[in-house]
């Protein structure tokens, strides 16, 4: 049994697209399931595109996928973190609606404490993003 993400029927419009090669400029072909290609220059490009998603959650992402490279993973990393950031801004936009004064004030309080973190100078605890002191 294929993964309906692998099986090239249920492929979509831009799943089959072209990237320039950084080293010499040559239009490289990159299908959506490809990891990497080899430009003719000798050169090797990460597909740009390339989203396994699902590998985090698929009990076969092994067998369908391999391994999933670092660089990959840590591109997910920052998407999803990223992602998470824009969905919390907008709902404390929903929350305090047209209060821009404390829609500020939440983004600063959100980004010392993401400094402080990152800084070390608070510890995560749980999965709820909770911060205490050292």
């Amino acid at each position: 049994m294929k993964c309906p993400g692998q099986d090239m029927r249920f492929w979509k419009p831009g799943d089959i697209f072209d990237t320039q090669c950084p080293k010499c400029g040559r239009r490289i072909e990159f299908f959506k399931d490809e990891v990497r290609r080899k430009c003719r220059c000798g050169h090797e490009i990460v597909n740009p595109k390339l989203d396994f998603g699902c590998a985090q959650w698929c009990p076969y992402a092994e067998q369908c996928v391999g391994t999933v490279p670092e660089e990959v993973k840590e591109r997910q990393k920052a998407e999803q973190k990223d992602l998470l950031r824009g969905r919390i801004a907008l709902e404390m936009k929903k929350y305090f609606g047209t209060d821009f004064k404390r829609v500020q004030h939440a983004i600063n309080v959100a980004k010392v404490c993401r400094e402080d973190l990152e800084d070390g100078r608070w510890k995560s605890f749980g999965g709820d993003g909770g911060c205490l002191p050292p």
